[in-house]
């Protein structure tokens, strides 16, 4: 565990990828993209035993689902529509849930990063921002030299004890989706790139499917900074093709991403960089918590399964709302 302190509200924003730092960068907005930069700040760091970890109880399929928001009716219908019509292949919709109520967001965190062992969870503060908490499961890149490694995630069911994910055409088909726009935004960047075979991948309560992605770039640090443009928005938090699922989000979702579905992690000089997508986040403020969940929707999306995909995101968060404090 890592904690990287800033000794003054200065808001250093991310220019390039030539200091070390920390980078926590927006779904859409460059100039909110920070940097907390190591020589402005108090590095700490520790390990955690085996024995600090442990593991949330397995959702039950007897809990009530709420019924579907109107907004999130009419948007997923439209967007199910536009891809019939052969303008889209995909678009990933989100939503916000707002949970009431006055949280201790480092209590928040430690609890996260006791039930979260196989993501990268963090907490973020910045007086511009606001305070976050995540725990991703995905991997945005990871940059060593030459070499890098990324990921194609998509799909989400619920884990049941003693069960294993079985995964309709509809999610196939997105995997395939997210894997070649991937590999075919790297093809001009990258001398090589090798895809995993698809295997289930679980995040605390949920499954997702996923392809390891890795390779070599033609060049060194010079070309990250292309290779993030190239992936960002990647086709598992947007959609495809890129610029018409965009251009359907901003028209749609009405509310402002944030930092949900961006991304953050540690850079150093451009290189030895490992980046994660930020989802199953929330943001914490005086009088709530506000948590951000979204799903891929294509032309086989059935309206009332993809909200039940956004209330099984939101509730792995919430399980972490109410586990009690953790000690500090």
């Amino acid at each position: 565990m890592h904690a990287l302190l800033q000794q003054t509200p200065t808001q250093h924003l991310v220019k390039n990828l030539s200091r070390t730092g920390f980078i926590f960068i927006p779904y859409n907005s460059k100039n909110r993209a920070l940097l907390i930069p190591d020589e402005h700040s108090v590095q700490l760091e520790t390990s955690l035993s085996e024995d600090y970890f442990e593991t949330l109880t397995p959702a039950t399929d007897n809990q009530e689902v709420p019924i579907v928001t109107p907004n999130y009716e009419s948007m997923v219908g439209q967007a199910i529509a536009t891809i019939e019509k052969g303008n889209m292949l995909k678009v990933v919709c989100s939503r916000k849930e707002i949970v009431s109520g006055t949280f201790d967001p480092i209590g928040l965190f430690l609890g996260t990063l006791k039930h979260y062992k196989d993501a990268f969870v963090y907490a973020f503060y910045h007086p511009k921002v606001g305070f976050w908490i995540g725990a991703t499961p995905e991997t945005f890149i990871k940059v060593d030299g030459t070499t890098f490694k990324t990921m194609a995630l998509a799909g989400t069911q619920k884990v049941f004890p003693d069960t294993h994910p079985q995964w309709t055409p509809k999610e196939i088909n997105e995997q395939s989706f997210v894997t070649q726009a991937i590999t075919e935004s790297l093809e001009s960047l990258a001398k090589v790139i090798v895809v995993s075979k698809t295997y289930n991948k679980q995040a605390g309560s949920l499954w997702h499917i996923c392809n390891d992605i890795s390779g070599t770039l033609k060049n060194k640090k010079e070309m990250l900074h292309r290779v993030l443009d190239a992936l960002h928005p990647t086709p598992a938090v947007c959609g495809l093709p890129r610029n018409k699922a965009k251009n359907f989000i901003n028209k749609h979702e009405n509310y402002d991403r944030e930092y949900y579905t961006g991304y953050l992690g540690r850079v150093t000089s451009g290189l030895n960089t490992q980046l994660y997508v930020n989802l199953r986040c929330m943001k914490i403020t005086d009088q709530a918590a506000e948590i951000f969940v979204g799903g891929g929707i294509t032309e086989d999306s059935n309206i009332f399964d993809e909200w039940v995909e956004t209330v099984n995101k939101a509730e792995t968060m919430k399980q972490i709302l109410r586990l009690p404090v953790a000690s500090q």
